[in-house]
């Protein structure tokens, strides 16, 4: 399905920037931000690399913001601006329900596509001080996704996302990741995620792999 539609809008860009004591810290990247095919670099020359590709561009719905400060009242405060994900882009608009895999999107002059969904990790359980944070992520599916980039470009805050092809529109994330995220996933449903092009090739080769030792 090709299409031209606005579906969302890129609120903030996060960049990470190295602190005075060493470590790394995601920060908003003001003005215009580069989009490479691995990763980003903003005006004033922090960059982002990635060696994997299909992990280009780390995206969180802003939408989720709300759940994770009722959910964790005490620590309302580490959701008071993005960031506390990791994540490159935060967005309104669309959320791993809406968006499919392979979907591809224009952002200013970039064009980028859905790759594959997060994997949360002990990181986000030590971020949250809850070591059940990343099965919540991944069941709920809140747990932001990634693009690769199929037209480097420029993009900034701001910027509408405009959903102009959709390829595989019976395969939101969500449903995609209620097969990876399940130990208990079905031979059918494994087979045709193995098969599923699009998807990066991480989450195809878990799915053959998961089949194949059935």
């Amino acid at each position: 399905m090709n299409t031209q539609q606005p579906l969302a809008t890129l609120d903030v860009i996060l960049c990470n920037q190295r602190q005075a004591d060493g470590t790394q810290l995601k920060k908003t990247a003001n003005g215009r931000v580069y989009v490479g095919t691995h990763g980003i670099e903003t005006e004033a020359g922090h960059q982002e690399h990635f060696d994997d590709p299909e992990c280009a561009i780390m995206n969180y719905a802003l939408e989720h913001y709300d759940f994770w400060r009722s959910h964790y009242p005490a620590q309302a405060e580490l959701f008071k601006t993005p960031g506390i994900f990791g994540e490159n882009f935060a967005t309104r608009g669309i959320t791993e329900h809406t968006i499919c895999i392979g979907d591809t999107f224009i952002i200013g002059t970039a064009r980028l596509q859905i790759s594959w969904g997060r994997v949360a990790c002990n990181t986000m359980a030590g971020r949250l001080n809850d070591p059940n944070a990343p099965e919540l992520m991944h069941q709920q599916s809140r747990n932001g996704w990634f693009y690769r980039v199929l037209q480097p470009g420029e993009v900034q805050a701001g910027n509408a996302i405009t959903l102009v092809e959709r390829s595989h529109v019976d395969w939101p994330l969500s449903r995609v990741q209620n097969i990876i995220f399940n130990p208990n996933a079905s031979a059918s449903d494994l087979d045709a995620l193995s098969k599923l092009d699009l998807l990066a090739a991480i989450w195809k080769n878990e799915a053959k792999a998961r089949l194949d030792s059935m």
